[in-house]
């Protein structure tokens, strides 16, 4: 297994990562196309990939303006590789990334019912800050979670 900074030149792995949004989120909940890239070229964008290439967990991070800090926008696993500790390695692997480039805290947004990913982010040293009523919408709540390094 590998992490890897996704490039722009990379299509065949960017179409899987889309496709893997759609899985994951469905049409309106994951980021389109226009996001992936904006991740590659203004935050960061990575992966996890077995020793064949298959996308094994996916994280999008967007920069906070003014902080040394950043925003963990999207973090997923397809269906059929969780529980297998994919999330766990990727999200290690970037904390120390984002810590090489200076980046001292961590932003995140969870549902407060997603249990496995809200015990996996405090494993990761993340704690709940504040539960954000109706983020998204009407009963679409979020919890904000955040970890400094």
């Amino acid at each position: 297994m590998k992490v890897v900074e996704v490039t722009s030149d990379n299509r065949e792995l960017i179409d899987k990562i889309y496709q893997n949004e759609i899985d994951s989120f469905g049409v309106m909940g994951g980021a389109d196309m226009w996001m992936i890239m904006s991740f590659i070229r203004y935050g960061k964008l990575y992966v996890l990939l077995d020793n064949f290439g298959k996308l094994l967990s996916v994280a999008q991070y967007q920069a906070v303006l003014k902080k040394n800090a950043v925003f963990l926008y999207g973090f997923s696993t397809p269906e059929s590789e969780r529980g297998k500790g994919y999330g766990k390695k990727l999200l290690e692997s970037t904390h120390n990334f984002l810590k090489d480039i200076g980046i001292e805290m961590v932003y995140l947004t969870v549902d407060p019912k997603n249990i496995p990913a809200i015990s996996m982010y405090e494993k990761a040293g993340y704690k709940i800050e504040e539960l954000q009523k109706d983020e998204y919408g009407i009963g679409i709540d979020r919890y904000l979670m955040v970890k400094i390094f």
